[in-house]
């Protein structure tokens, strides 16, 4: 071998890296079509030490891989195929709506429904506190879903109350919100009785206790349905059970419910054993008269037999009725169709008025009773003892409690806006206008009505300082004592009192104020008169208790001084003679018929704006004036008076209607405000005319015996039909005037009865009857106002007629200048 080949380092890697001998044509095709698939053999690593792959052990070995993944690719398409299958034929159809097998619907949901505490049916926090034992001592049921639901709660600090127990818990909760404003649009019902202004009538009148409960009930109808939504709360929480997928049995329960465990599981038990056949489970209640006792252990069957709750299946079709207000067979109805109280006649309404009950059901005896449930305790014990009385105790309560919690609701919307110091009859922007007006000279007919007004008041001051003077009849203590004073009639009184007020509000003279105010002093306060020494700034803030005058030096400090008032504190009346002498004025019967006090109270009311009364005595007045008031609506005379279906009907609501809102009993005046328009369908017919005045004109007549010639008769009864249906139309406007002012009640002006009657256009045909009269102006204007008050849709003739009439205040007289300054 050459010398270069012996001299290498390294002889075996010479040896076994000698090239390989060359390729028949065959192996070099069959070489190619390899490297084609596989690639280049050369290039491969060996598999062992100097050991390489040939290119058909390649190939065996690739294949095996390949196989082994191809085996393994059949095994996930099967499966992914089976997979496909399930979702489809199993899955699929319940997420799209359709009805799965019943083993997929099992959970069942447990609702309560949460309302207002209704005292004196409930105690007051009941809710609150029966909630917090239910979330702290009920035990957790399997598969079943707890979800309270909160029904139109309408005081805002109780809901957020309830809230915050719920999320302490953390307690599913649904919430169906009270809207105030959609609840302000929702009247009484006042029209559905068999006769007008029914509340009133002889039938009314010989219904027992507990039935004219009802028929005042059914007034609050609708505003029930909405405030207090029994059976709407229920249907909602069906509805939400429904559209749950896995939901099999959905249990509306009332807010006070509780289920124990042996309860829950004979209820569970049954339900499985009968649910397939049975969409219905009806549960009996029973009352607790303590809670405690259900941490004793006490968990076997009670003797259940209260009024029950009502199980249904996802797949039932029967809801509550919604027509069916609280207290009114709101769950009896849908048991009765349900056929689980055959024994009650439900189908008969108690009176004609009240909606009819649904006919049975198509699931009539599709129902069972099974397990029970505990009503935890209300707070009254006499109420929730298992007795015949205490179920008519829970009744007439929950008449009670319904009726007040609306009225209660209604006054503390109203108390937002409504103001006791607010005139009534008087409108103080149309006031402030016409003293800018004669302020401003710019007007005659105002200059005209101030100098009718100045004349009467001058007249009026100097009677009242008559009869108001002092006179020194004791002459040992040189003290001096106010003359006997003689009582008025209030009639007078009430039109001197207002003409003084309003000479000082529009003239602004101090006298006017300084004496009406003493007028009111003596004769509804029983104080003495105020005399021209006793406003001074000075003096009268030094007048104090005590008679040695130890005191003077603290009279120009604190915050009686400078002096608040003109006047301050005169000392009471020591004759026994001339106590109460108020009381026996404003309580003589006969002024009940007659006298119209809604003017003098609010001259009262601008006294104190002047400060020409002080706060003393103004409260004092709203208490006498409260005093008055309960004498009104208690005694025999004044509910004889509210039966009335003439002009006195109307004065008596026009006067308590005025004392309710002066003495701040707002709850009062709306229910006047509320029920008088009863009246209007019985007191006018669609035409504007007024029979009852008719018929009580013509016993006036026949009573004053003129029967002397047949015209003089004739005349007579002409002229007293004219006088009564004149007077019943001003009180009626009035009234309609003063709910305007108040701001808080339902418009009374365009209130149309059944029978198309209406106090706007009664007036209007009235106006049209007769020719103008000083007697009608009041009227007139009064009407005016209202009219712009309101909305002119409903009669735009009759607004469009009044606006053009003819108020001339040439034609104002005495009597009725105190009227045309409203």
């Amino acid at each position: 071998m050459p010398p270069l080949l012996r001299n290498d380092s390294d002889s075996r890697s010479s040896s076994s890296h000698s090239p390989p001998p060359p390729l028949s044509p065959k192996q070099r095709r069959q070489n190619s079509y390899t490297s084609l698939y596989f690639g280049d053999f050369q290039s491969r690593r060996k598999l062992s030490k100097d050991k390489y792959y040939t290119p058909r052990q390649f190939a065996s070995h690739y294949l095996k891989r390949y196989f082994y993944r191809l085996r393994r690719f059949k095994w996930l398409l099967l499966l992914s195929l089976l997979a496909s299958f399930v979702y489809y034929s199993l899955l699929l159809p319940s997420s799209t709506g359709e009805v799965s097998p019943h083993n997929e619907r099992d959970q069942l949901l447990l609702y309560r429904i949460i309302g207002n505490d209704l005292p004196p049916r409930h105690k007051q926090g009941q809710t609150l506190s029966n909630l917090h034992f239910i979330l702290e001592h009920e035990p957790v049921f399997p598969n079943t879903r707890k979800i309270f639901l909160l029904n139109r709660i309408s005081d805002p600090v109780s809901e957020s109350a309830i809230i915050d127990l719920l999320e302490r818990y953390h307690a599913e909760y649904l919430r169906i919100p009270f809207v105030e404003e959609e609840y302000k649009q929702i009247d009484f019902r006042l029209e559905e009785f068999s006769e007008p202004d029914f509340l009133h009538s002889d039938d009314y009148r010989r219904f027992s206790k507990v039935a004219k409960l009802r028929t005042l009930d059914f007034t609050y109808h609708d505003k029930n349905l909405y405030a207090m939504n029994n059976n709407g709360g229920r249907n909602r929480a069906i509805q939400h059970g429904k559209s749950m997928p896995n939901t099999r049995w959905i249990m509306p329960f009332d807010g006070n419910c509780y289920l124990s465990q042996n309860a829950f599981n004979e209820i569970k038990a049954q339900l499985d054993r009968y649910g397939l056949d049975t969409k219905y489970f009806v549960v009996p209640m029973i009352r607790l008269l303590n809670n405690s006792v259900l941490l004793n252990n006490m968990d076997q069957r009670p003797k259940a037999h209260e009024e029950p709750q009502i199980i249904f299946r996802y797949d039932t079709t029967e809801e509550y009725n919604l027509n069916m207000r609280y207290g009114r067979r709101s769950k009896l109805e849908l048991l009765w169709r349900l056929g689980a109280l055959e024994n009650r006649r439900l189908n008969r309404p108690t009176v004609a008025w009240e909606p009819m009950e649904r006919p049975y059901s198509a699931d009539k005896g599709n129902f069972r009773t099974i397990g029970w449930v505990f009503r935890l305790f209300s707070g009254n014990q006499q109420q929730e003892e298992s007795k015949k009385e205490a179920s008519s105790i829970r009744a007439f309560n929950r008449l009670l409690a319904i009726q007040s919690s609306l009225d209660g609701l209604d006054e503390s919307i109203a108390r937002r806006v409504f103001r006791h110091d607010r005139l009534f009859l008087y409108n103080e922007t149309a006031m402030a206008k016409i003293r800018h007006a004669y302020w401003s000279n710019d007007s005659d007919s105002v200059r005209n009505t101030m100098s009718i007004l100045k004349k009467r008041a001058d007249e009026m001051l100097q009677v009242a300082m008559n009869d108001l003077a002092l006179i020194d009849n004791d002459p040992t203590d040189g003290s001096t004592r106010q003359k006997p004073i003689i009582p008025q009639d209030l009639g007078v009184l009430a039109q001197n009192i207002t003409t003084l007020a309003l000479a000082h509000y529009y003239l602004g003279s101090e006298k006017y104020g300084r004496w009406a105010g003493n007028l009111v002093r003596v004769h509804f306060l029983s104080e003495y008169a105020l005399q021209e020494e006793d406003v001074d700034e000075y003096s009268s803030a030094r007048m104090i208790p005590d008679n040695t005058h130890l005191l003077d030096f603290l009279s120009d400090q604190g915050y009686s001084f400078p002096s608040l008032s003109l006047s301050r504190t005169a000392p009471k009346q020591s004759q026994p003679q001339q106590q109460h002498t108020t009381h026996r004025i404003i309580l003589n019967a006969s002024h009940l018929t007659k006298t119209d006090i809604t003017t003098v109270l609010d001259a009262m009311r601008l006294l104190r704006r002047a400060q020409m009364l002080t706060h003393r005595e103004y409260l004092e007045l709203q208490a006498s004036m409260g005093q008055v008031l309960e004498y009104l609506i208690t005694i025999p005379t004044g509910i004889h008076l509210a039966q009335m279906t003439d002009h006195r009907g109307v004065l008596y609501d026009l006067q308590v209607t005025a004392l309710a809102a002066f003495t701040d009993d707002v709850r009062l005046f709306l229910r006047v405000a509320n029920r008088c328009r009863m009246r209007i369908g019985k007191q006018f017919l669609a035409d504007g005319s007024q029979p009852y005045e008719a018929q009580s004109a013509q016993r006036v007549v026949q009573q004053q015996q003129l029967q002397d010639q047949e015209q003089e008769l004739a005349e007579e009864n002409g002229d007293m039909l004219m006088h009564h249906e004149t007077l019943n139309l001003q009180y009626w406007t009035m009234l309609a005037r003063g709910i305007q002012n108040s701001g808080i009640a339902k418009d009374i002006w365009h209130y149309t009865a059944k029978n198309q009657g209406r106090i706007s256009h009664a007036v209007v045909a009235h106006l049209k009857k007769y020719a103008p009269t000083p007697s009608l102006m009041p009227l007139a204007h009064l009407a005016r106002a209202a009219f712009a008050y309101s909305d002119s849709a409903p009669a735009v003739q009759d607004y469009q007629w009044m606006m053009d009439y003819p108020i001339s205040t040439d034609r104002i007289d005495d009597d009725t200048m105190i009227y045309f300054l409203t």
